[in-house]
C-alpha cells in the first residue's frame, strides 16, 4: 500500500499533524490540501495504492515541484513543521472503501492529531442564521484542545452529531474509524454548494489555522496574516477553453 520515495517501509508520523481530506461536495477538501501543499511548499514525499484507489498518473500539480508526478493518492510533508498532508485525486471504489480506511487508521495510528475535512450541502444547514461551519471531535481531540475549543469567541462551528454528512463523501466513516482506535481525531466541515469553490477552499485553511496556529504553521507576513500560493494545475480547473471550431 505504502510507496515512499525514501524506499522506507514504515512512515514516522510521531507527533504530526495529520490532514486527510474526503472527498465532497465541490471537492472543496482536496481543494484546500492543494492550497495548503502550494503554500507551505510541501515535499511529495510517497503515494498510497490500494485496490480502492482508481488508478491516475500525470504530470505535477505545483509550481514547487515541477518535476515530479501526482497519482491517486499522494503523501506530502513538511519534516520542520511535523505536519503530513493526503491528497486524493481520484474517487474511491465503494466497495474498497471501507478496506482502505483500516489500513490508513493503521499507516496513521501514531499521529499526534488527524484533521478530517469535508464538505455538506449547502441546503442541509437547515437555519440560515447558524454558522456555516460544523465539527465533530473525539475525546481525547477536546481535551487536548480544550483552550481553543472552548473559546466562544474564536470558534463559532456547530458541533455535528447526526450520522450523516450529506456530500460529505466518506468523512464520517474515516472519523469513526480514527476514534476507534483512539486516535486524537476531529472532522472539520463547511455548508456549500457545486462550482467554482476554490473560495470555500481558502476559507477551510484560514479558518483551521485560526483556530491553532501550529496545526498548520502558516507563517504570517508581519500583519497577522498570511499569503495563500494557488497551484498551477488551478488554470485548469475546469477544462480546457472551449475551441471556437465548435461554432
Amino acid at each position: 500500500m505504502l510507496f515512499l520515495k525514501s524506499k522506507a517501509n514504515t512512515l514516522d508520523v510521531a507527533n504530526y499533524t495529520v490532514i486527510v481530506p474526503s472527498i465532497c461536495v465541490g471537492n472543496a477538501a482536496q481543494l484546500a490540501c492543494d492550497l495548503l501543499i502550494a503554500s507551505k511548499k510541501l515535499k511529495r514525499i510517497g503515494s498510497l495504492s490500494h485496490p480502492a484507489l482508481i488508478p491516475v498518473y500525470g504530470p505535477s500539480a505545483y509550481q514547487h515541484e515541477p518535476d515530479e508526478r501526482v497519482s491517486s493518492c499522494e503523501l506530502y510533508e513538511s519534516a520542520e513543521d511535523k505536519l503530513l498532508v493526503i491528497q486524493f485525486r481520484a474517487p474511491l471504489i465503494a466497495r474498497h472503501t471501507k478496506s482502505f480506511q483500516i489500513n490508513l487508521v493503521e499507516l496513521l495510528q501514531a499521529a499526534r492529531r488527524v484533521i478530517v475535512l469535508s464538505g455538506s450541502f449547502g441546503f442541509e444547514r437547515r437555519v440560515i442564521e447558524e454558522s456555516p461551519w460544523a465539527y465533530r471531535a473525539s475525546d481525547n481531540f477536546k481535551a487536548a484542545h480544550a483552550a481553543q475549543l472552548g473559546n466562544a469567541s474564536l470558534v463559532k462551528w456547530k458541533e455535528h452529531t447526526g450520522e450523516h454528512i450529506f456530500g460529505g463523501g466518506n468523512a464520517l466513516q474515516l472519523f469513526n474509524a480514527f476514534e476507534e482506535k483512539q486516535v486524537p481525531v476531529m472532522l472539520l466541515f463547511r455548508y456549500l454548494l457545486e462550482g467554482d469553490n476554490s473560495t470555500d477552499a481558502s476559507l477551510i485553511v484560514r479558518e483551521l489555522n485560526e483556530l491553532c496556529e501550529d496545526f498548520l504553521q502558516l507563517r504570517d507576513g508581519g500583519d497577522g496574516g498570511f499569503k495563500l500560493t494557488v497551484p498551477k494545475s488551478w488554470n485548469l480547473l475546469f477544462g480546457n477553453e472551449v475551441t471556437e471550431l465548435l461554432f
